[in-house]
């Protein structure tokens, strides 16, 4: 699912990027390759729709063979760290090339990714609807200091 999302440049204007995530491959099917051609074709479709830059949080080791690079290299800052702050699970990527020529800027990501920490009771009635699975922290997740929420991002899905 790709949603948008924005980067606030540090002249003030809006620069349109998107978001995504999860990826989730059968774990029968895991390392065979699936999960990055998955990717592979989404960022495609992506691309065709316009879309000019892909912004996520994610594991450099598996999104560096879609072409991922940390996002700081291409002048976007992750929103709850310091400007010059090098943040490894910060990725993004340029699908169309020279969206980002002469921009910096600071990526929000879009409210909706925290409509369970929002809306607690909502939510939990929502997620209730769902058959029951055990959940689990793999360790190719990586977690960052916890995030200070605003209400101005979009949440929009594309």
């Amino acid at each position: 699912m790709y949603s948008k999302a924005q980067i606030v440049g540090t002249d003030g204007s809006i620069i349109p990027a998107a978001t995504f995530g999860p990826i989730s491959i059968h774990p029968d099917f895991k390392r065979k390759g699936y999960g990055l051609k998955l990717l592979q074709y989404s960022l495609d479709k992506a691309r065709q729709m316009g879309i000019g830059v892909i912004c996520m949080e994610g594991n450099i080791e598996f999104y560096r063979h879609a072409g991922f690079v940390v996002a700081s290299t291409l002048g976007i800052h992750y929103h709850t760290e310091a400007a010059d702050a090098v943040v490894p699970y910060f990725l993004a990527q340029e699908l169309q090339p020279g969206y980002l020529a002469g921009r910096e800027g600071t990526y929000h990501t879009p409210q909706g990714y925290y409509i369970a920490m929002q809306r607690p009771d909502e939510f939990a009635a929502y997620d209730a609807t769902f058959p029951v699975r055990q959940k689990a922290i793999l360790e190719s997740q990586i977690f960052s200091d916890p995030i200070t929420l605003t209400t101005e991002q979009p949440s929009d899905s594309v």
